[in-house]
């Protein structure tokens, strides 16, 4: 395995954490994030998995977290050919973001499975601690109020402006706190994500905060057994946040969904439990099921920190690739020879190709070219829009 090394114009020196999270606080933990100018990699038996890395920078006036963003690139990334991106938010953690390399290392995964992966990191608080500004109840404890919707949207251009991304496959996923910005993303910007996975994290207790714009596909995570954050809800402080059928059943509501879930299985999440512990569960009948859903993962006897097995990765995985955008509907479907007008030429294609299942002429995509689609080209003549 290797670790990463922070290489500073001003200094040179290592980034290296060896101690247990427990021996800071037994209940935060982050993910490693490079800060400065550049990412250099060594070779260190029983610590990170890293592969073929670059930067990113997310700049934008009054930024707070670090200006350098480290990118996961799978080794066969082809510049010709969009790929999904995936990136990963941090819980609230103490002077490191390094317990997440440990604890769920889900970089050598994502580039297992074909996805550029990415990592940053929030704001340092007074007390050092790294954090996201998600939600009144988490948790800008200081009141530092740091724009980080705009700063990670930042940080989704400047990736997608270096590296070809799919527009229709970028997911965030995060835990705790970075489960709570999860939700505060899929709030601000559902235009943007195709899905968002919040791993023991909750949304805005008043709802009237939260206001997409667009469907999105939402997975919770959860343990029952939670310690940090409880299952049927409680309080950060003297704020409040939801409980984990409230938080998702919110977004059932909202992309048009059933709020009865549906039992569609078990995993074995969490290795740690010897049994298949997870409950799925699907809320069905959802509007346009290809554009937003909702789903809970409930981890019988769970804790606030998952430690996912080969199976949970594997589920994890299979749940990004089965939930993207739906294909834009084409700006001018009737166009078969591409011209940008609707004419005879498009009406006499579509009469050669007649009784075929010709790809372009069949407008319809009902597998033969026949008087629906000479309808469709009618219905459509003149300039496209």
């Amino acid at each position: 395995m290797n670790t990463e090394v922070l290489w500073s114009s001003a200094s040179a020196r290592i980034v290296f954490w060896a101690f247990p999270p427990a021996a800071i606080n037994p209940f935060l933990h982050g993910a490693w994030h490079g800060v400065e100018s550049g990412v250099i990699k060594y070779s260190l038996p029983l610590l990170f998995i890293c592969l073929a890395t670059s930067i990113a920078n997310a700049q934008w006036p009054g930024q707070t977290p670090p200006s350098e963003v480290p990118v996961y690139v799978p080794a066969d990334y082809d510049p010709d050919e969009s790929m999904p991106l995936l990136i990963f938010l941090h819980g609230y953690a103490p002077l490191t973001t390094a317990w997440y390399d440990i604890l769920l290392p889900l970089q050598a995964d994502a580039n297992d499975q074909g996805y550029i992966f990415a990592k940053p990191d929030g704001s340092q608080d007074g007390l050092g601690e790294f954090y996201w500004n998600a939600t009144d109840a988490c948790c800008d404890m200081w009141g530092n109020e740091p724009d980080h919707v705009g700063y990670l949207l930042a940080l989704v251009d400047s990736i997608e402006a270096h590296y070809n991304i799919d527009p229709r496959r970028i997911h965030l996923i995060g835990h705790s706190n970075g489960g709570f910005m999860c939700h505060r993303m899929a709030c601000e910007d559902s235009g943007k994500f195709a899905s968002v996975v919040s791993i023991a994290g909750a949304m805005w207790d008043d709802p009237s905060n939260c206001q997409p714009t667009e469907p999105i596909h939402v997975l919770q995570v959860h343990g029952t057994l939670d310690p940090v954050i409880w299952w049927l809800g409680g309080f950060i402080g003297l704020t409040p946040y939801p409980g984990v059928n409230t938080t998702i059943e919110y977004w059932a509501a909202q992309n048009g969904c059933s709020t009865t879930a549906t039992e569609a299985g078990y995993i074995d999440l969490d290795w740690l439990i010897l049994f298949n512990e997870t409950t799925r569960w699907i809320y069905g009948g959802c509007d346009d099921a290809s554009a937003g859903s909702a789903e809970l993962w409930e981890v019988g006897a769970g804790s606030h920190f998952i430690s996912f097995s080969d199976e949970g990765i594997s589920a994890l995985f299979g749940y990004l690739d089965s939930h993207s955008k739906p294909m834009p509907e084409p700006e001018c479907q009737a166009d078969v020879t591409g011209d940008q007008q609707v004419d005879i030429a498009d009406l006499l294609l579509v009469i050669n190709d007649w009784g075929t299942n010709d790809a372009v002429s069949d407008i319809n995509n009902d597998g033969i070219v026949d008087v629906t689609d000479l309808l469709v080209v009618m219905g459509d003549w003149g300039p496209c829009a």
